[in-house]
């Protein structure tokens, strides 16, 4: 059963193949999503592994935390949103309840202003699986201000997959694809998301430019490394934003 997400993304100027990716949603939904689970397959045993190398446990992410989401359409620019999470153990694995709310960013910018706009998200439920891993089709349909839109400040509709992995109980990862719908039709595949937890809410104690975790450890982690190129110094607690990462 599909569902869409909105998000407040329109690729800034001089994106490639715009005009090739206008047109009709694909009706090959659940056909998307398995390749999308099979191609980012290595990228979550990545993540995994540095689960592994980190304790080994399922760790509890219930909490408040940051949500970044950093598209392929303009990497550096992540949509951010506060997360409140609730993780519920069921047998091996567990069920990760989640709520998203917008932060607002001014057009071209990663930290400000960052306070609240636009409705609450409700995200479906998502299983998660005993090693951590986790993935979920569509986070539902939705409509994000364009005011939490770094990239052009537009408001439009997309569909947003998710697959990533529980690293530790301060952070969580991994790989987003889907389409944005509207206002033009674009592929969010090799777009990457980090979940990372907070101490504070108020603009001043989130994580700055260079501490914000984008993508997964094994990917560089933070918007301050190169992507592929992730350090011992990003695993664990103390590069996912706990009191390290959260003291704007």
């Amino acid at each position: 059963m599909a569902k869409a997400f909105a998000m407040a993304v329109v690729p800034a100027t001089g994106i490639f193949s715009l005009v090739a990716l206008t047109g009709c949603p694909s009706p090959d939904v659940s056909g998307k999503f398995d390749g999308f689970i099979d191609d980012t397959e290595e990228k979550r045993e990545e993540a995994q592994n540095v689960k592994l190398d980190v304790g080994g446990q399922l760790a509890d992410v219930s909490g408040t935390f940051l949500f970044a989401l950093d598209t392929i359409i303009q990497p550096g620019l992540p949509l951010q949103f506060i997360a409140e999470v609730t993780f519920t153990a069921e047998g091996a694995g567990g069920i990760l309840a989640m709520t998203l709310q917008p932060l607002s960013l001014d057009q071209g910018s990663v930290t400000e202003p960052r306070v609240e706009v636009g409705d609450l998200i409700v995200v479906p439920d998502i299983e998660v699986d005993a090693s951590g891993a986790f993935s979920i089709e569509s986070l539902g349909v939705l409509n994000v201000v364009g005011a939490a839109n770094p990239i052009t400040g537009g408001a439009i509709k997309a569909d947003v997959s998710l697959a990533g992995n529980i690293i530790d109980e301060n952070l969580f990862c991994g790989q987003a694809g889907g389409e944005v719908f509207e206002p033009l039709m674009l592929d969010l595949t090799a777009s990457t998301f980090a979940v990372q937890r907070l101490e504070a809410t108020d603009p001043a104690s989130l994580p700055g430019e260079m501490d914000l975790a984008v993508r997964c450890p094994a990917d560089g982690g933070m918007m301050g490394e190169e992507s592929g190129g992730g350090s011992d110094e990003t695993g664990g607690s103390s590069g996912t934003g706990g009191s390290g990462g959260t003291s704007g």
